[in-house]
């Protein structure tokens, strides 16, 4: 504190450390993701940012289209029905009844207009209407649009300080050319054009006038395309073009097919959901976080989300690996929070990123990415049997490793700890990095330099899996290097060990045990760095009523103070949480427990509209209502979300790697009493496998029904202990 505060009895505020939060609510709008572009609309396929704030067209953090509306010169059509596609959406309406300016009765339900929409380098629609009157009806159809280029966190709350440049407007004879210069000095650009010519034209209206005889349907295409692609494309074309991306991407995924087709349509939705999210920066592919907030690198979400993917997509993780290996940070830098070693945290492209005004251009303000880094490899490199990849990155294996040490040994107490660099940067830099996440029982926030549980656990996996990557490229281990897995997991334990949590929340800046119940030990059991005993009593406590509510394992316990169902980390539910937690009750043995979450899991993800598992969701007791309630501004489609269904299915049917090219199926089991589960295409150590599953009374039977390659399928009654990342007593 200056002289002069401590004399005024003042001192400056802090911003609250985290990012702006959208407010209101995007649960009743459609969200359509693909080809590096959202639509964030209202069911009708209207875009209107006057009256939806969230709504609009987005590519690169930046509102490219922010205003859409169709009507019948000037009349609103009845909404008849509206749905998401596999490639995009459908709308059909019909008129009110009306009377034109020639004075022309119309009859309610004359007129059928159907609206069929796709993105591709932006979005392609077609706009149809038919006449099924006995007589000529005399239409005019306007369309009004515009473009306001705002940033996604403008949208979401954040006032910015800088200037807004004007946007110009080119009209040309059936296009609106929008142009944007931002502080950024980048000019974006939206292009809306038109398949005919209108009869009249503005920047920022089209107006098509014809008389429809009887049964004549007329058509007018519309293409709204930003910077990225201005190209030609054909509505047909371009729906095909989709759908052989997707079939491609399926085809070359493991794909489990069960007897239930209701299941099978939630894992199709989860794998398509992941391919939506996918980007390029600096020439790697990179899995989006999620749609309309995250679209953006983000190197937590990409890690987990990688690792889910391995049973089905093991290059999905690799293309995490190399993106955030070639942004991994090389110097100190406080105002990004950014340590030689450390994996970034976030990366954005949008203006306000650009230029400074928000943070998270390229950011480093998370403190498990770069543990999870060496992880993440390790668990590659079982899957796959890739020494390559792993020789490709091990300089940036051995520089995340060297941040951890340094990190632990700058804490006092030993631990990985954090404490943002900067103001204006994230509070907490866990995966709850919400400003009110880490509490006491009391409701007291925790202060930094915070230790989290589930950190430890990573950094517990990251030791031992940096001693067998050296090992597998044939790398020296030095004693001290060998010797610290097994050192650190027993300080672990010492220190965070609890006799009723298992494990506390995490240590406080004082060295202070949190003993907050709360779903972040769960993740300690699936990196295997709990003893036995504490992992018994970790399984109790997320299964206790408090934590569990019947659709899922909430992130915080009802019996906490400040638990909010709808709090952000404080009481909801977070698909990939429980994902993660329900792989950890398998690894120990806690079937019957992981049985439950599975369950529960799927029948909310068959609860969700169109069997898209969203970013989060209340933590409302089940009994509450008969499908879970959505968090107002959830994501979706969320990576990590959409990759844990898939992730659950695997880790039921007990797919694992073992020793070499081995792939192990450990205690199989078959979630909401499926008979039958089939799975093809099923890649390891460079083969691969077909199988099948079937119900025999109380067992589970295992067919291999196909080997390609050097692959050894091996049942197991259990994970073996010299599996798991550190010894499990």
């Amino acid at each position: 504190m200056t002289d002069r505060e401590e004399a005024s009895g003042t001192r400056d505020w802090l911003p609250v450390g985290e990012e702006p939060q959208p407010v209101g609510s995007i649960t009743h709008l459609l969200v359509l993701k693909g080809a590096e572009t959202s639509l964030v609309s209202l069911p009708s396929g209207d875009v209107d940012a006057e009256t939806e704030p969230a709504s609009g067209l987005y590519h690169n953090d930046t509102r490219y289209l922010s205003r859409l509306r169709f009507t019948l010169g000037g009349l609103e059509p009845v909404l008849l029905d509206a749905r998401e596609v596999e490639h995009g959406s459908t709308a059909v309406f019909c008129n009110p009844t009306l009377r034109t300016p020639s004075g022309q009765l119309v009859p309610a339900q004359t007129l059928i207009i159907r609206r069929k929409r796709v993105l591709i380098e932006g979005m392609l629609e077609v706009l149809s209407i038919s006449n099924y009157g006995t007589e000529p009806v005399d239409v005019e159809l306007r369309a009004d649009f515009d473009a306001d280029f705002r940033d996604i966190f403008e949208v979401r709350g954040f006032e910015r300080t800088g200037p807004r440049e004007p946007v110009t407007k080119d009209v040309g004879q059936r296009s609106v050319t929008f142009r944007y210069v931002g502080g950024d000095r980048i000019e974006r650009r939206t292009l809306v054009r038109f398949g005919r010519e209108p009869d009249r034209l503005t920047e920022s209206r089209a107006v098509f006038r014809f008389t429809l005889q009887p049964r004549e349907l007329v058509s007018i295409d519309v293409a709204v395309m930003t910077e990225r692609g201005l190209s030609e494309y054909r509505f047909n074309e371009a729906v095909a073009l989709v759908r052989q991306q997707q079939r491609t991407w399926l085809d070359e995924s493991t794909q489990i097919i069960t007897d239930d087709e209701g299941v099978n349509r939630l894992l199709t939705r989860s794998l398509l959901d992941v391919q939506a999210l996918r980007g390029r920066v600096s020439g790697i592919e990179y899995i989006a976080a999620g749609a309309p907030w995250y679209e953006c690198l983000f190197g937590r979400d990409s890690l987990i989300t990688g690792m889910e993917m391995l049973p089905f997509r093991p290059q999905t993780l690799a293309a995490s690996l190399r993106v955030l290996a070639h942004y991994q940070a090389t110097h100190t830098d406080p105002a990004r929070d950014a340590q030689p070693g450390k994996i970034p945290h976030e990366l954005r492209w949008g203006e306000l990123a650009n230029t400074g005004e928000v943070p998270f251009g390229q950011y480093y303000g998370s403190v498990d990415a770069t543990a999870l880094f060496i992880v993440a490899a390790y668990e590659y490199s079982r899957w796959t049997g890739d020494a390559l990849l792993i020789r490709e990155l091990w300089p940036n294996i051995q520089r995340a490793y060297e941040w951890c040490i340094r990190e632990c040994q700058s804490n006092p107490h030993g631990f990985l700890a954090y404490k943002r660099a900067t103001a204006v940067g994230l509070e907490n830099q866990g995966w709850k990095d919400s400003h009110d996440a880490i509490v006491w029982p009391d409701g007291r926030l925790a202060t930094p330099p915070i230790a989290l549980v589930e950190v430890q656990a990573y950094l517990c996996a990251a030791l031992n899996a940096y001693v067998r990557l050296a090992k597998l490229l044939g790398e020296p281990v030095p004693a001290e290097v060998a010797s610290r897995p097994k050192a650190f997991s027993g300080a672990f334990e010492a220190a965070f060990g609890h006799d009723d949590l298992g494990y506390v929340l995490c240590l406080d800046g004082d060295g202070k045990p949190v003993p907050t119940p709360a779903s972040n030990a769960g993740h300690v059991l699936w990196m295997g760095a709990a003893s036995r005993t504490r992992a018994a009593q970790v399984a109790d406590m997320l299964m206790g009523n408090d934590m569990f509510s019947g659709w899922g394992i909430r992130t915080l316990s009802s019996r906490v103070v400040g638990f909010n169902p709808l709090g952000y980390h404080v009481g909801s539910v977070w698909p990939h949480d429980n994902a993660l937690i329900l792989a950890g009750l398998r690894l120990y043995g806690f079937d019957s427990q992981a049985l439950e979450l599975a369950d529960a899991m799927l029948q909310m993800g068959l609860a969700f509209p169109e069997n898209r598992v969203p970013e989060l969701f209340s933590g409302d007791a089940r009994e509450f209502r008969v499908v879970p309630t959505p968090y107002p501004v959830a994501s979706r489609p969320q990576a990590w979300s959409a990759a844990s269904i898939p992730f659950v299915m695997a880790t039921m049917l007990g797919l694992r790697p073992g020793e070499g090219s081995q792939l192990k199926i450990v205690r199989p089991q078959l979630p909401l009493h499926l008979r039958e589960v089939e799975v093809r295409n099923l890649r390891i150590a460079g083969g691969q496998v077909d199988l099948r599953f079937r119900r025999l009374g109380s067992n589970i039977s295992v067919e291999v029904e196909r080997i390609v390659g050097d692959v050894e399928v091996v049942l197991a009654s259990r994970w073996l202990e010299e599996e798991t990342f550190s010894a499990v007593s």
